[in-house]
């Protein structure tokens, strides 16, 4: 029996760059993000607390403050939740800078095309720098979300797979995701609302 070359449903090219860099650290890391947001302020929020509690504290037993050790207590914490919030703003940038370093490390180039393709059972990947080649079924994926000009798939295993909306060959951003919408009725699906 003779195998004839099966047509893709939908063709995707994914060039890497630190934008796109930025928009996958900024929704792969929402959560932690926000962790870090939150704690940082719960953390200056106490040493605040603890301040004005001691301060009222002293007013109240005519005991004297220890204004030094308290000044530098309130620099260490407002210097620490400006280095986490700091760290958390730049940290997209730098994250995007890296990957396109090691792309060119592994490379020797930073324009590295991935194409995709979407079958009916799956979509078949080729790296054309390295001329490699991986199949993943729909049912591995655990996540979809969209940003900006990504669509990214999360397996269950946590492997993040990227698909560039101006790399679709022959479709609409609408008819794809509601291919997706098809393929993945498992994976959680975040789609942006339409401009």
């Amino acid at each position: 029996m003779e195998e004839t070359e099966r047509k893709p449903i939908f063709l995707n090219t994914y060039v890497p760059n630190e934008q796109t860099g930025r928009q996958i650290y900024r929704n792969v890391r929402f959560v932690r993000r926000l962790l870090v947001f939150l704690l940082g302020t719960g953390f200056l929020a106490v040493v605040l607390y603890y301040l004005v509690w001691l301060i009222r504290w002293a007013a109240d037993y005519d005991q004297p403050v220890y204004t030094q050790r308290l000044f530098w207590l309130c620099i260490v914490a407002v210097a620490l939740y400006a280095v986490l919030i700091v760290r958390e703003i730049f940290a997209p940038r730098t994250f995007a800078k890296r990957e396109i370093r090691r792309l060119k490390e592994a490379y020797g180039t930073d324009r590295v095309e991935i194409r995709a393709a979407f079958f009916d059972d799956g979509v078949a990947f080729h790296n054309l720098a390295s001329n490699a080649e991986m199949q993943i079924a729909y049912t591995a994926f655990g996540t979809i979300t969209e940003t900006e000009d990504l669509f990214l798939a999360q397996t269950k295993q946590k492997q993040l797979i990227a698909f560039s909306k101006l790399g679709f060959e022959n479709t609409d951003i609408p008819g794809f995701r509601d291919f997706m919408d098809e393929k993945c009725p498992n994976a959680k699906r975040k789609w942006r609302k339409a401009d």
